[in-house]
């Protein structure tokens, strides 16, 4: 657990040098809204190289007005101008509170969140999303959304919040030597720089190892994956084998020496591009053996009677990559039934 500050231009010109005894992170405002250089916090770039001159360990936050996947697309290009070689040994947050977010259906704004943080991991960055108890809980409430960490604003001496979330802004009115006025005191339940630097993100090391261009697979993907998962990327510590198991792609290292580069639904373990396929391919053959785990129907365009069999063990007969129920499955006394991909089992 570490305890920092977060500041921007309202917090003036701010004295790092006598400010670092009372801090051991600050997370520092970039910018707000689109990429507009009129939209930079104009304290930011001194911010962040007082911060890099006396080794503060620091992250960033853009405050959003995004209502559309356009103006999204604007904050994530806003943001990476900004942050474009800085060294950033904590979390990217996306702060989500405006009053014409509000204005948004919830699935509408879950959306425009999802897409900057998503972009934002594709550009290799750990991202978050910062909000107060009443957003997360009433708003930003869809589960396409906990994958990323949250920053929970509660001002209160105990957080209420009954989800997971890795930063809490407990206070408004902190006061700190080297900083006129009161600021935001906020306490960080996870060693953000390791996480960062073991999973060679935030560009952290660009300079050390060079990038692979090379990678099939990306941030976002819905991947099967057969084989074995790892506690990092570079393939140490192997835990579990799966086989043949859907998941979402969460992190990637693009380092040239990374092993096993894809991470598995936020932390499950990192795997090899080898063990991988899209779910959108079939990666299913005919005269593959499958247990049925899930009712298919009579017919591959979905009409007939409902096609049960769950539990049993069947053969690929048959693949029609147009059909709505594309795989037919049957043995040699006949057909079972007709199939989509996640109602089977690869043995």
């Amino acid at each position: 657990m570490a305890k920092g500050i977060d500041v921007s231009s309202y917090q003036g010109t701010i004295d790092w040098d006598t400010a670092k005894n009372g801090i051991e992170f600050a997370i520092i405002r970039c910018g707000f809204g689109g990429n507009l250089t009129s939209q930079d916090d104009i304290k930011y770039e001194r911010n962040t190289t007082e911060c890099e001159r006396l080794n503060i360990p620091y992250g960033v936050y853009l405050y959003s007005y995004a209502t559309t996947i356009e103006e999204a697309q604007s904050e994530v290009d806003h943001t990476l101008r900004l942050i474009k070689n800085k060294k950033l040994e904590y979390p990217v947050f996306l702060d989500v509170e405006s009053e014409v977010q509000s204005k948004l259906s919830n699935e509408t704004l879950a959306n425009v969140v999802e897409y900057y943080c998503t972009k934002m991991e594709e550009a290799g960055y750990y991202v978050g999303i910062y909000a107060n108890l009443d957003w997360f809980v009433n708003r930003l409430n869809s589960s396409k959304l906990d994958r990323f960490d949250h920053w929970l604003a509660q001002w209160a001496t105990t957080p209420t919040y009954n989800k997971p979330f890795g930063m809490w802004q407990y206070t408004s009115k902190l006061t700190l030597n080297g900083i006129e006025g009161m600021v935001d005191g906020d306490i960080s339940y996870k060693d953000y720089p390791k996480l960062i630097k073991d999973n060679h993100l935030n560009h952290l090391d660009d300079s050390e190892e060079p990038i692979n261009p090379n990678l099939k697979f990306k941030v976002g993907d819905k991947v099967y994956f057969t084989g074995t998962l790892y506690q990092n990327s570079y393939g140490n510590g192997p835990g579990q084998s799966r086989n043949d198991m859907e998941a979402t792609i969460t992190l990637v290292n693009n380092s040239e020496n990374a092993t096993k580069p894809y991470n598995l639904n936020n932390g499950l373990g990192w795997v090899s591009e080898a063990d991988l396929s899209l779910t959108t391919n079939n990666n299913l053959k005919v005269g593959d053996n499958v247990q049925i785990i899930s009712s298919g129907r009579a017919s591959k365009d979905g009409s007939g009677n409902t096609a049960y069999g769950i539990g049993w063990q069947r053969t690929v007969l048959d693949y029609d990559k147009n059909a709505l129920y594309p795989y037919k499955i049957g043995n040699d006394s006949g057909t079972t039934g007709y199939y989509k991909r996640d109602a089977l089992k690869k043995l």
